[in-house]
Parts: structure tokens; C-alpha cells; sequence
């Protein structure tokens, strides 16, 4: 997975939304892959218009975060979320605002609100880990 300040400079490098677009659908390709009967299990988010799966596991060494989505933009953010998540600790979880990510790539404004509530509901899961 590529470091997340590798991908703010590749968002703030093109110049229009329908190339930012393109990327997103390029992250969404490289999400790890999870079988059907795994992602069956996860946790649906709700608020989005499409189906979307997240996961935070609790492992010695931190969460390991896993993710899901029937569409390829969501992929994307998605992708660009487990990036920016990688490296945090679980305070630092705890504090993320999508938001904020979102402004940095140059994103933010073009999303759906129906998506933007689907990264919200996933927000407030990631404020309230233990």
C-alpha cells in the first residue's frame, strides 16, 4: 500500500477533478483483495448508497484495518483511508478527521453526501476503538 503523504502529492499534482477521479478508481484496484465469505462477516457501514465494509482488528501490535466496497470510487477512498491509517497510533486513530484527508487530495468537494456519510459512520468507529 502506498505511504498516504505519497498520495496527497499525486492528487495535488493533477490539475482537473475528472483526473483525480481516474486515480481514485486506479487506488480502488490496488485495495487487498477479500474473499466474499470474509467480507460477508465484516461490519456493514451505513449511511452510503452502496454496500461498504470495514473492520478493525485489535492485534498486539495495534488494529489491522480491512475494507470493502461494491463501488470501484469508494474502493478508492477507501484505499486512500487504509493509507492514511497505516502508520497512526491508536491515538492518533482516534482523532483522524476523513474530512481533512479528503481536503488534502482535493477530493472533498466532488463527493456524494451519501458517500461522505458512509466515511463519517467510519470515522466515528475509528474515534471510538479501544
Amino acid at each position: 500500500m502506498q505511504d498516504y503523504p505519497d498520495l496527497v502529492e499525486q492528487f495535488s499534482g493533477l490539475p482537473s477533478w475528472e483526473d483525480r477521479y481516474r486515480l481514485l478508481i486506479q487506488l480502488g484496484k490496488k485495495l487487498p483483495v477479500i474473499e466474499r465469505s470474509e467480507w460477508e462477516q465484516m461490519p456493514l457501514i451505513q449511511g452510503c448508497e452502496v454496500e461498504v465494509r470495514f473492520a478493525a482488528v485489535k492485534h498486539a501490535d495495534g488494529y489491522h484495518f480491512a475494507a470493502y466496497s461494491e463501488a470501484r470510487i469508494m474502493n478508492g477512498l477507501l484505499y486512500l483511508l487504509l493509507s492514511a491509517l497505516q502508520p497512526l497510533k491508536l491515538e492518533q486513530i482516534r482523532q483522524l478527521d476523513i474530512s481533512v484527508l479528503l481536503q488534502q487530495c482535493g477530493i472533498a468537494q466532488r463527493l456524494s453526501a451519501t458517500r461522505l456519510n458512509g466515511l463519517k459512520q467510519i470515522e466515528s468507529l475509528l474515534h471510538h476503538l479501544d
